[in-house]
């Protein structure tokens, strides 16, 4: 009878702990640390930054960041490419007729070039199209439409001495030296001091833009519109690969078509100097007699 006493109070023991041990588990308090990290500041920042993902999430590029500075409500987003990124619009520039009645020799990037005596150049009114300022760094102006170009030769194009035009979208941060212009329509000539038409080519704004300068008389160097051989430039090229030939034909040539009876109309003589040109639509005259216009 003793041992039957002895294993119930055993037993009720053993509950009474294991009755315990489940109280104070359920009562335990699990205690949750917060970890505060330190406000997020950028260089030449006077407070933090606040980073924050773009409100658009049907953007192109949704991964992208905006930057917004304390107490300033302009907006930075950077590009990929060197040199190229945004930060407000440059303000659009304007062309003064500084070359009023003027013979204006444009200088394109077609191989008739290669051998060409860049000195014969001395002393006349010229604009560089791209990398022909390259060849000739005496070139009063240097003009380019395509954004990527100033992304290339950025540092060298900002050291160029002349003036320098664009109709680069906004998107490209321009130096200061460089003249911002709209972008027109594709076609005609505009007579608006800040806007050139573009003809999908930088060949066809710059006769715009010498147009806009004053000039009573333009020829065009190395407007060949078409590759000789392998070549389709009298320098290196570019980072691209080169313009086929068709390019040329389909969507560049068309548009001078209806250019050159604008300018004859408004009293502008407009000549090609490369006489093996694809370009037809200007009169065509040798090299020597374009050479010698005053």
């Amino acid at each position: 009878m003793f041992k039957y006493f002895i294993f119930i109070l055993k037993f009720v023991y053993l509950f009474y702990e294991i009755n315990i041990k489940i109280s104070t588990q359920m009562q335990r308090v699990r205690k949750v640390r917060r970890i505060q990290r330190p406000p997020r500041t950028t260089p030449n920042s006077q407070g933090p930054s606040i980073v924050r993902k773009p409100k658009n999430t049907n953007s192109k590029n949704p991964s992208r960041k905006v930057f917004v500075k304390p107490n300033d409500t302009r907006q930075k987003t950077v590009n990929r490419n060197k040199h190229l990124y945004y930060e407000n619009k440059k303000k659009v520039s304007s062309v003064e007729p500084i070359w009023q009645g003027e013979t204006v020799y444009i200088i394109g990037g077609g191989p008739s070039l290669k051998t060409f005596n860049w000195n014969y150049l001395a002393g006349k009114k010229t604009i560089a199209i791209n990398k022909a300022f390259y060849a000739y760094p005496n070139a009063d102006i240097l003009y380019f439409t395509d954004g990527r170009f100033y992304g290339w030769y950025k540092d060298d194009i900002d050291l160029f001495k002349g003036k320098k035009y664009t109709v680069t979208p906004g998107t490209v941060k321009l130096d200061p030296g460089v003249n911002m212009l709209k972008r027109g329509q594709k076609l005609g000539l505009s007579k608006e001091k800040d806007t050139l038409c573009h003809g999908n080519n930088s060949g066809y704004a710059a006769i715009n833009l010498a147009y806009l300068l004053g000039a009573k008389r333009i020829v065009l160097l190395g407007y060949d519109m078409g590759n000789d051989g392998k070549k389709s430039h009298f320098h290196e090229g570019y980072p691209t690969n080169a313009v086929s030939n068709s390019i040329y034909a389909n969507n560049f040539m068309p548009a001078f078509e209806t250019l050159y009876p604008i300018l004859k109309n408004s009293g502008i003589e407009i000549y090609n100097a490369n006489e093996k040109s694809r370009l037809n639509i200007f009169p065509k005259i040798s090299l020597e007699k374009a050479l010698s216009f005053k």
